[in-house]
């Protein structure tokens, strides 16, 4: 097969650009040029384009720095093409790895696919997923002892803001409360939270297959962006299905890429590190061991105690407080 010299960004734009009516691909140009800056291509100059949003070079750039403020794209969620009043609308849903809910980019386009105007958001609505009745062939205790609050978790956008990415449609952030707080005092140093440094163990059985460390752990409500999860556990529990742990204290894996590992065992500690903003344990079930490509799955736990009572099974919802029965077991 023959290939010719690889297209340079403005001339895919100038392609794409001359096609009869607007498209999909010209909506993903134009994010492009607003994260890369080459910007002088895909915009209506005029100035007197019904709809026209940016009117100077000057206005688009300001919002093409605000757009990449938010980091660079994770991975896609969704996107789609529409008419509104007259003019071509592109919408997309990607994750982004300063904001953990993902970010919505909406692009105007006249005629010729020329953007015209741009708007951005943070998603309200779930991501689409095809396992809502799903049942997890893996059985996964809680990977934390003691008792738990759920922050976030459940199925719905307004109880779990986690949904509107895809990874992370049915994850949960795990915290520790006392006397209504999660932290002592004003919380300023990690320290002062409850969570921090607790032990993270295995949910279940399985062969460890990412396992990243070394990524310093914020100061409380000071995230640094550029990295989701933080230090991160990936484990393949031989089942299709694969649970992440993220967020970890840097410096506390005990495991690397290709151990094994069984239920219960003692992997990390509770940390504060990625796109955290106090400290905090993240957990979902994937269906692959990438969470850039990977669909959440729903994720049920075995053997815990739900806000007093003891269930064999269930999926946390936030406001649970959540205690595995082992640990019941010890008080």
């Amino acid at each position: 097969m023959l290939r010719g010299p690889p297209m340079t960004l403005g001339l895919l734009l100038s392609l794409m650009l001359s096609q009869s009516a607007p498209s999909l691909g010209q909506g993903r140009a134009h994010v492009e040029a607003l994260r890369t800056g080459e910007l002088n291509k895909t915009w209506a100059r005029s100035g007197k384009a019904p709809g026209q949003q940016f009117k100077s070079l000057a206005a688009l750039q300001k919002f093409a720095a605000g757009l990449r403020s938010y980091g660079e794209e994770s991975k896609l969620v969704s996107e789609g093409l529409s008419e509104r009043n007259g003019l071509a609308v592109y919408q997309r849903v990607a994750g982004v790895t300063n904001w953990a809910r993902g970010l919505e980019v909406e692009l105007t386009m006249d005629g010729q696919g020329r953007l015209l105007g741009a708007s951005m958001k943070f998603p309200t609505k779930e991501a689409a997923t095809a396992y809502g009745s799903y049942r997890a062939l893996v059985k996964l205790r809680l990977p934390l002892d003691d008792t738990w609050h759920v922050l976030w978790g459940g199925r719905t956008w307004e109880e779990n803001r986690h949904a509107s990415v895809s990874d992370m449609r049915f994850a949960l952030d795990l915290l520790q409360r006392k006397n209504g707080s999660s932290a002592v005092g004003r919380g300023q140093k990690n320290e002062d939270y409850f969570a921090w440094s607790q032990p993270v163990v295995a949910p279940a059985d399985g062969v460890v297959v990412v396992a990243d460390d070394g990524v310093v752990d914020n100061q409380p409500n000071h995230a640094v962006g550029g990295n989701l999860y933080g230090n991160l556990i990936v484990i393949d529990h031989g089942t299709e299905e694969f649970t992440l742990m993220g967020h970890l204290k840097n410096g506390s894996l005990l495991v690397k890429p290709g151990d094994r590992v069984t239920q219960g065992q003692r992997l990390a500690r509770v940390g504060n590190s990625g796109m955290s903003t106090e400290p905090h344990l993240h957990f979902q079930l994937m269906d692959t061991a990438d969470w850039q490509t990977a669909h959440g799955l729903p994720l049920q736990l075995i053997n815990f105690v739900r806000n007093g009572t003891v269930v064999d099974r269930a999926e946390p919802r936030r406001g649970d407080v959540l205690t595995p029965v082992s640990s019941e077991a010890r008080r």
